[in-house]
């Protein structure tokens, strides 16, 4: 029992290494491609590397005038153009904030994943916008 737990120990400090390390590793901090341009988006600064429940993603953050639904519906119709990505959609309303989170992923592999996150107070006109692509998962040896 305490070996294993000295070994869940171990490879998690593995995991975490290896997620520092993405995290620092040079490169283009961009999102895919063919990730779906989201209307009126004002962008907060630059794409940028973050730690989310153990992997790495590349997050960009910004404001929008358009509501959550009418953002998810923009890039709902994209990627249902391109005709080559997975949709799954999520509506949550909690005391009248609406929150559309939509996931996108590519049918082939290597699979790739880009997520939707916006919201809207709701005594605002602006809609908090979030979108990120995960890296793909470092490679770890764990015995």
């Amino acid at each position: 029992e305490a070996r294993q737990e000295e070994q869940e120990k171990r490879d998690k400090e593995k995991l975490q290494a290896a997620l520092k390390k993405q995290l620092e590793a040079p490169g283009a901090v961009v999102l895919p491609d063919w990730t779906p341009a989201t209307p009126e988006f004002k962008a907060a600064g630059a794409p940028a590397k973050k730690i989310v429940d153990d992997e790495v993603k590349i997050v960009q953050t910004g404001t929008s005038s358009l509501t959550p639904e009418k953002i998810a519906d923009s890039w709902q119709a994209t990627a249902g153009a391109a005709n080559n990505l997975n949709q799954s959609l999520n509506k949550i309303n909690v005391n009248g904030k609406i929150t559309r989170i939509l996931f996108l992923s590519t049918r082939t592999d290597p699979r790739l994943e880009v997520e939707l996150e916006a919201s809207r107070e709701p005594d605002s006109n602006i809609t908090q916008v979030e979108i990120s692509s995960p890296l793909p998962k470092p490679d770890i040896d764990i015995e």
